[in-house]
């Protein structure tokens, strides 16, 4: 099965922060030292079409005064953007409604169930406690730069807030972005970074 999420990273430039991207991905396929997959592989905007260009070029058009052509999407946004925002939230979003559907799912089924039932997995009951655990895999949108998924509005409020800040502390520490030394371009930013991956 297929599944788009959204991976955040800090990032000088476009290219640098595809390329934190890449290396977020890559541990989330396995490749590396000490990486365990739980995706089988993935692409991401620039290499290649995918399916989810349509889905993202609806989302940055809900809200935009101008219609977003799926062929023009961008490989990454920067996240102060309206587009960044726009797909932050709808990650988030369906990411809740994971959880919730879960959650919702568990319960029904906990319940009508001893500690026995729950131990000797009556009904499949521990795959969703398992789900509602999981800190990386298909019940996960959003990622950070290492690969670690953010499971909660709380996880992705936090990351966001430190690659601002970061950012801030790039440009001379208080957020003077005259004190940068080689213009906005060359000051780290926040960005997401949407990939298709497979499972």
């Amino acid at each position: 099965m297929h599944q788009l999420i959204r991976v955040l990273v800090p990032g000088t430039t476009q290219d640098d922060a595809l390329a934190r991207a890449h290396s977020a991905l890559d541990k989330l396929v396995g490749v590396g030292i000490d990486t365990a997959s739980v995706y089988d592989y993935y692409g991401t905007f620039d290499q290649a079409d995918s399916r989810y260009k349509p889905h993202v070029a609806n989302v940055i058009s809900d809200g935009s005064s101008e219609t977003v052509d799926e062929t023009t999407v961008a490989p990454t946004f920067p996240l102060d953007s309206e587009e960044g925002q726009a797909l932050l939230d709808d990650a988030l979003e369906e990411q809740t409604e994971e959880f919730g559907d879960t959650l919702s799912k568990f319960q029904s089924k906990v319940d009508d169930l001893s500690v026995e039932d729950v131990m000797n997995n009556v009904d499949g009951v521990r795959f969703h406690l398992g789900q509602l655990a999981e800190c990386r895999g298909p019940s996960v949108y959003i990622y950070n730069e290492y690969g670690g998924g953010l499971v909660s509005p709380k996880a992705v409020d936090e990351y966001v807030d430190r690659l601002h800040n970061a950012s801030s502390c790039t440009s001379g520490g208080n957020g003077d972005t005259a004190a940068a030394t080689k213009g906005d371009e060359q000051m780290s930013r926040g960005w997401l970074v949407p990939a298709d991956v497979h499972f």
